[in-house]
């Protein structure tokens, strides 16, 4: 029997390990019911508000931020490498029809919510990354290596080469695969989607029960309909409030007395939104929610939000972008970094002190200042870096300093 050797074999089917499960899986065995009943899933969290506006601060932050692959100097200078292929890939267009900010807000996205994102990378003949193609977290599947812990990524059940895909990780214990959020806080958000379903369904049902007319008599279908719209048509509608009623036959009006504070749930929702703030890590005062905080801890708290959720995010995308875009040699001589001065520029005062700090330091001129404000130079002048006098080596005299002169017996009787 002879073999063809052209012949297409058979694909074989996927093999998924616990250490790498399908989504339905998951879905299965982590994602079912919460501890109040409600399911929870990346698409119902982001139904809670709380959830939708912890990812979307979170996402729109870290994408409005400046990325730019620069060159490394002998000096240790960084200049914007415009030559460098990568840089109208990171700057203008990373993928199609989705600019820089899109690419990164989707992928913090999945990453804030998920715990992973994925983009599969498109190269050149030479090997240099054209573009970056955001994936939807439920079509990639991974295949770990027990012992070795090597990944391989699956898209729509199709093996795809390590170095096309870039995966960003967030909480983990392994570092292989990041933890999803929506597991891990599923009883916190699964509590938020019940009370949220709970209040709806209170104001759908009118938030009390109209009128209710008692008798000990057993009276026909007939007889309550024509009560009903014989009292309907006196006191129903606006304006017709607070009028005398006269009721005949035994029949007894019923108030029922229920006030919906007297369920706490609006304080348990108020409680239950400062913790799915926790688990994001993020502010109240980014939520535009009304806490005790005073307004002078506000600021210290946007800083401790930048420096304690923000930098932690910049930093891994920062590496990770330098590991799968660069090869080892282009490491060496160029560098992938996202500028987070950039959220200085929210505060006028802040920002203007730190560059007169800079300038008055002597580190900083006039021309490099314009350029971090969008401004034009001034010309040579403004290259010229200011020297304070009074910043020298301790124990020595300042430079150019005119010693005093001794006055003179003669130049007293002059004066």
């Amino acid at each position: 029997m002879r073999l063809n050797p052209f012949k297409r074999k058979k694909a074989e089917p996927v093999q998924n390990n616990l250490s790498s499960p399908d989504e339905w899986l998951v879905d299965a065995l982590f994602r079912g019911a919460s501890s109040s009943g409600v399911k929870v899933s990346p698409i119902t969290a982001m139904g809670v508000s709380t959830v939708y506006a912890c990812v979307s601060v979170i996402s729109k932050a870290v994408s409005s931020l400046p990325l730019c692959i620069y060159e490394l100097g002998a000096n240790g200078d960084k200049n914007k490498a415009y030559n460098h292929p990568l840089y109208q890939t990171l700057n203008l267009n990373p993928a199609k029809n989705m600019t820089t900010s899109e690419v990164i807000g989707a992928m913090v996205s999945n990453l804030v919510l998920r715990g992973n994102a994925y983009a599969l990378l498109s190269r050149d003949g030479l090997g240099n990354v054209r573009q970056i193609m955001p994936v939807e977290p439920s079509d990639m599947t991974l295949q770990i290596h027990p012992v070795t812990n090597e990944i391989d990524y699956l898209v729509d059940g199709k093996k795809v080469a390590r170095n096309r895909v870039l995966h960003l990780k967030g909480l983990s214990s392994s570092g292989v695969l990041g933890f999803d959020t929506t597991t891990l806080a599923k009883d916190t958000i699964g509590l938020s989607i019940a009370l949220q379903d709970d209040i709806a369904s209170f104001f759908k049902n009118g938030a009390k029960m109209g009128n209710v007319l008692m008798s000990d008599k057993n009276l026909k279908a007939e007889q309550v309909q024509r009560l009903k719209e014989a009292f309907d048509s006196r006191h129903k509608g606006s304006g017709e409030g607070y009028k005398t009623a006269i009721l005949t036959d035994g029949l007894k009006p019923y108030t029922e007395r229920f006030s919906y504070q007297d369920a706490q749930l609006s304080e348990q929702k108020k409680i239950n939104t400062q913790e799915i703030a926790r688990t994001f890590g993020v502010p109240l005062s980014k939520l535009q929610i009304e806490s005790a905080t005073p307004r002078a801890n506000v600021e210290e708290s946007n800083r401790d939000f930048v420096t304690s959720t923000l930098r932690p995010i910049v930093v891994g995308i920062e590496q990770a972008l330098n590991l799968h875009l660069l090869s080892p040699s282009q490491r060496e001589k160029f560098s992938i970094d996202i500028d987070m001065d950039a959220l200085l520029r929210g505060n006028v005062q802040a920002r203007y002190n730190a560059y007169r700090i800079g300038r008055e330091s002597g580190f900083l001129n006039v021309n490099e200042i314009r350029r971090m404000e969008g401004m034009n130079g001034i010309g040579d002048q403004g290259d010229i870096y200011l020297q304070p006098l009074n910043f020298v080596e301790l124990g020595s005299e300042p430079a150019n300093r005119e010693e005093p002169q001794e006055t003179t017996q003669e130049d007293e009787e002059e004066g």
